[in-house]
């Protein structure tokens, strides 16, 4: 997954808003945004740094995949819960959790990644043979890359939604989106088969 990532960070800030105490800042609700978009990529944040600073674009901290470091801070975000106080720093945490572990699950789903690291360093999930030999070049011309533009008309969908826009203009949006969507599917399906003889894998 790229940007995709950033769905479920979304979902979990609107979500969370229903939570939000009325007394938090502007400040602190930008926090909650911050959390909850950053969690989502922030596993990423070695291969952006191998990209910029190494010249090359791969993982090099498998402990950023694994389900550890989440799972304590979901622990973390249920004891703070079961204190009945900090409501704001458990909402932080619960972000960071959900965070960490919703970029998991797309991995998983998108080109497997090594989730009981560092207990096992067997990659979970069942991607293609062409993104299993590609990289991020096989998983740009597998029909699985379909998923990030899925995502992101998911979430696209529910901000039109919620933003209070006039029913017309509101019908029309989602009429673009959705139509931009399927368009950009049927071109991207229709052209595998070029891309996948540009783009050899081995």
């Amino acid at each position: 997954m790229l940007i995709a990532h950033l769905v479920p960070g979304y979902f979990a800030a609107v979500k969370s808003g229903s939570g939000q105490s009325p007394g938090w800042s502007r400040w602190q609700r930008f926090g909650i945004w911050a959390v909850a978009l950053g969690s989502t990529v922030a596993p990423d944040s070695d291969v952006l740094y191998n990209a910029i600073f190494r010249g090359f674009f791969n993982h090099t901290w498998l402990w950023t995949h694994s389900l550890f470091p989440y799972l304590g801070m979901g622990v973390g975000w249920l004891l703070l819960r079961l204190s009945g106080r900090w409501l704001y720093l458990q909402t932080l945490v619960g972000l960071a959790a959900l965070g960490g572990l919703s970029h998991l699950a797309l991995d998983v789903v998108a080109h497997s990644t090594p989730i009981f690291y560092p207990f096992s360093s067997v990659m979970v999930g069942a991607p293609s043979a062409r993104v299993l030999a590609g990289g991020v070049t096989g998983y740009l011309t597998d029909p699985i890359f379909l998923c990030e533009p899925l995502l992101l008309t998911l979430a696209a969908l529910h901000w039109i939604g919620c933003c209070g826009f006039p029913r017309q203009t509101q019908r029309l949006l989602v009429w673009g989106v959705v139509s931009g969507t399927l368009a950009f599917a049927m071109i991207f399906l229709l052209m595998l088969p070029v891309l996948q003889r540009k783009f050899v894998v081995w």
